[in-house]
Order: structure tokens, then C-alpha cells, then sequence
């Protein structure tokens, strides 16, 4: 069976711009508006001006009174399972995420009307507000009044909602499931054209996996030594080379760093910033992107938690990566120390250590003196016990001041926070 064939022809632009969907206009607000002129005026032909006036303050209010008791349930939930994940403890962006403060102005407006104009409600239109308020909560409640696939596409087409989902995906498709595969084997590579003894070559449970930083700040250095004298780039993995997108063996590279600590000992790891959050960063500098900084994090943030999900389903990439997640706060709080970077990736390194699967029985002389583990350092591999293996983790910096070591449990399960707005 032959396959078929595919032909591209170029489109004229006319023909172009018909297949380009553009930004949606305010035709809906306006037929809106029209359909309720119609309507109102309908209705004033049926019943006599007096009592119309009073049932649409009765409706008005009572819609406003179903908007506060459903924002008030909003408030529940929030408040008691995500105010500190997701508003870091802030009441002032839980109320503007749950509230919204044009009903609860109007409602207010309406409210003062009544009593200083003397036109206070009857028992039974105090009656007919709360039933209106009852079934406008049952119907949100219950979804029928949830917002359709065009109101969806529209909010987050105008809050550029989808910046971080897009940009993990496409992480991931043109980068990571191209070199993270063979990942292992030009390691190997690597270290036989070094001599397995040599001083640069990579051992240990880290050796190939690929280290991915993601600093909450979006703040990407071209050279990691910038950032920190101890991290110091030794040279590139060999090289992936492959036919895409029509350039012809476009080439993908890795690169050797090695890490010293403050004793001097060397760790040889694989590692890189997310090339996508320099994207994210140079949005947040243009004023047409409408990208600020808050959007910004939440932004970095997503697409951690994104591209986790997608490397963990992954079977390709599974234990070929490690996610490190920095915080760009406590990174400026400690800028003076200039080492904050090599701290954070010597402890992912030796947790990962501390997590391997042990896989053979273990030599009697498991435990070396200290001299032995210094001139193990030089293999980039630091002697410590073994624990359950882990391909990913999530390590907000506290105190860059404490060191890990064998006895000191120091988990890195921690959820990134998030903010609902986003």
C-alpha cells in the first residue's frame, strides 16, 4: 500500500487571513444589550410602569444576593484548603480571586436606594429576593450556568492563560523526548573517549539524568558560572543529530558542569536552565505581551507543575531528568554569599545519592573513612547512604545556611504554591 502523498500549496493572503482565527469582537455584549432593550420594553406593554419598576429591583437584588452567597461559598472552600498554597496567606487576593466587586458595589448601591428613598422591601418581595437568590445559586451550583467553550477560549485567549502549558509541551516535544532517550548511552560515550578514570567523567545515581533548573524568577544566565564560581562548565556531552523541520542534521547538545562544594569536592552532573523560561522572562519586559511580574511566576509555576506531569507519564524520559526548582527570592536574600546556586544542586545530587536503589548486596567496607570519600570526590560522587529512587523532585530554598548530611532527613516533596487567578 502506498502512503499518501502530501502536497503544500502557498496560500494567498486573502485565503490566509479566512483560515487565521483573529481576536474575538463585542458583537455578543452588543446583541445583548439589544435583546434586553426588546425584552424590557415587552414587558412594559404587559404590565404598568409602576410594577415594573419594582419587579426589576426585585430581580436585580435578587440576582446580587445570589452572586455574594455564591462568592461567600467560594470563600469557603479557599479559606479553608488553599489560602496559604495559593494566596501565600494573602486575604486581600483571596477576595479580589472569589469576589467580584462590581456586584458587591452594585448590590450595596441598591441597598442605600432602598433605605434612604423610604422604599423599603415587603415581606413579600424580601421573599421573592431570596427565591431568586436560592435558584440562581442551585443553577450555578449545579453548572448549568457554567461558561461555554466560546466564553473558555475567550477568557483565556484574553488573559493569555496558556502560556505555560504550551511552552512545557513544546519543551518537551522539541527538546526533551529527543536527547533525554539516549541520554544513557552518550554518557557512556562520554565518559569511554575521557578514560572511565579520568578526573571529568560522570558516576554516580545522577550521572544520566538531566538536570533542569527553574528559577521562580524566570531569570536565566547564558553562563551558570555567572550566577556561581563553583559551578564551572567542563564541556558537551556528544551530540544528537537529527532531520527537523526541515533543517537538515539539526543538532542537540548537552553540557558537563562540575559542582564543588565548600571542601573542595567535585560532583560531575548534566546540567541546564529551561530555555523556555527566558521566553517567559522576555514577555514580562514587553508592555504588548500584557505579562507581568505576578503573572510571570504563577506562570513559572505551571509549568513546573506541567511539565512534571508530562515527564512523569513519559516513558521515554522516566529517571533520565531531575526538575530543580529555585526560588528567586531566598536567591537575592542570599546573593552575596554567591554560592546559593552550587548549594541547591549539591543537595538535589545528594539526595539522589541518599535515594538510590541499592543494587547489589553491599561491601562490607561500605562505610569509609572520611579519607576515602574526599578522594571519592574527584569522581563527582559523594559516599552516602542508600534510600527508594526518585526521578523528580521540588526543592524551595530555606536556609541555604544548613548543610545536608547522611543523618539529617531533608524531604523535597514539597507542592509548588499556585494562584487561582491564573
Amino acid at each position: 500500500m502506498q502512503p499518501e502523498a502530501h502536497t503544500h500549496k502557498m496560500m494567498p493572503v486573502s485565503v490566509y487571513e479566512s483560515v487565521v482565527p483573529r481576536p474575538r469582537g463585542r458583537l455578543p455584549q452588543v446583541c445583548g444589550l439589544v435583546v434586553s432593550v426588546v425584552c424590557v420594553l415587552m414587558a412594559g406593554v404587559c404590565v404598568s410602569d409602576n410594577t415594573i419598576l419594582n419587579q426589576a429591583k426585585v430581580v436585580l437584588y435578587g440576582l446580587g444576593v445570589g452572586v455574594v452567597l455564591y462568592a461567600a461559598c467560594l470563600l469557603v472552600e479557599e479559606a479553608t484548603s488553599h489560602f496559604m498554597q495559593r494566596y501565600n496567606s494573602s486575604v486581600s487576593g483571596m477576595l479580589r480571586a472569589c469576589v467580584c466587586w462590581r456586584v458587591q458595589a452594585a448590590v450595596a448601591v441598591l441597598t442605600l436606594v432602598c433605605v434612604f428613598s423610604g422604599d423599603a422591601l415587603s415581606g413579600d418581595e424580601r421573599g421573592r429576593v431570596l427565591l431568586l437568590a436560592a435558584c440562581y445559586l442551585l443553577l450555578k451550583i449545579s453548572g448549568l450556568l457554567a461558561p461555554s467553550a466560546v466564553e473558555i477560549s475567550e477568557i483565556c485567549e484574553s488573559h493569555r492563560m496558556n502560556v505555560a502549558h504550551g511552552l512545557a509541551w513544546s519543551f518537551y516535544l522539541g527538546y526533551l523526548k529527543l536527547v533525554l532517550p539516549s541520554l544513557e548511552a552518550r554518557v557512556e560515550q562520554y565518559n569511554k573517549q575521557l578514560g572511565h578514570a579520568a578526573e571529568g567523567t560522570l558516576t554516580g545515581p545522577w550521572a544520566s539524568r538531566l538536570h533542569i533548573l527553574l528559577p521562580l524568577n524566570a531569570s536565566v544566565s547564558a553562563r551558570l558560572e555567572d550566577d556561581d564560581p563553583r559551578v564551572r562548565f567542563r564541556e558537551s556531552l556528544p551530540t544528537v543529530e537529527m532531520d527537523r523541520a526541515g533543517v537538515r542534521n539539526r543538532v542537540y547538545k548537552n553540557s558537563v558542569y562540575s559542582v564543588v562544594d565548600a571542601n573542595g569536592q567535585v560532583y560531575n552532573c548534566i546540567l541546564e536552565s529551561a530555555t523556555p523560561l527566558m521566553t517567559m522572562y522576555q514577555m514580562s519586559q514587553e508592555s504588548t505581551a500584557a505579562f507581568g511580574l505576578s503573572e510571570r511566576r504563577q506562570q513559572v509555576l505551571l509549568f513546573y507543575r506541567t511539565l512534571q506531569s508530562i515527564l512523569d507519564s513519559s516513558l521515554e524520559c522516566r529517571n533520565r531528568y531531575r526538575l530543580i526548582l529555585l526560588d528567586g527570592e531566598t536567591q537575592n536574600a542570599h546573593a552575596g554569599e554567591d554560592h546559593f546556586l552550587s548549594t541547591e544542586i549539591l543537595r538535589h545530587l545528594q539526595q539522589q545519592d541518599r535515594e538510590e536503589f541499592p543494587m547489589e548486596p553491599p561491601a562490607k567496607d561500605a562505610r569509609r573513612p572520611t579519607e576515602e570519600m574526599g578522594s571519592q570526590g574527584a569522581n563527582g560522587r559523594a559516599a552516602l547512604p542508600g534510600g527508594p529512587m526518585s526521578s523528580i523532585s521540588l526543592m524551595i530554598s530555606g536556609d541555604s545556611s544548613k548543610t545536608l548530611t547522611p543523618d539529617m532527613p531533608h524531604t523535597l516533596r514539597a507542592e509548588p504554591e499556585e494562584n487561582s487567578e491564573f
